[in-house]
């Protein structure tokens, strides 16, 4: 894979997370609340909305002076967090396929009619973070 692939419309992990969705959720959500654990962001701050959302602004550390500001969903029936940027027409997606069979995380950009559309996020960053999830989560089941 090339350094400079990007996710497209969307990466699947390639390994399946081996721990109960408990665990893996639980680990999805620190990464809404602990953003910087996770990825290369500074400055997070949260606020819960319940019982509708979470309100997420960030600045991402290659560009400290541009703020992400986000209105995060969470559907645990589904294993799905939406993260709606504020002021874009872009909603990114983090999906557990929870079944027996699959087990495992994508991730994905769409618009606001639920078209997946190309995120030009650096693939090998995203499938990084996706590991660390899994790690995680299957770290707290041992």
């Amino acid at each position: 894979m090339s350094s400079d692939e990007t996710v497209g419309l969307g990466v699947r992990a390639p390994e399946r997370i081996n721990a109960p969705f408990e665990r893996v959720w639980a680990v999805m959500i620190d990464k809404v609340y602990n953003t910087s654990k996770y990825l290369p962001v500074q400055d997070v701050k949260t606020e819960d909305r319940s019982p509708t959302h979470v309100y997420r602004e960030m600045a991402m550390c290659s560009q400290p002076d541009k703020i992400m500001k986000e209105d995060i969903y969470l559907d645990k029936d589904s294993g799905t967090i939406r993260f709606a940027v504020i002021g874009a027409d872009e909603i990114h997606i983090n999906k557990f396929h929870k079944n027996a069979d699959e087990q495992v995380l994508e991730y994905w950009m769409e618009n606001s009619k639920g078209e997946r559309i190309p995120w030009n996020a650096p693939k090998s960053a995203v499938l990084k973070a996706m590991k660390m999830t899994k790690d995680l989560a299957e770290k707290e089941t041992e």
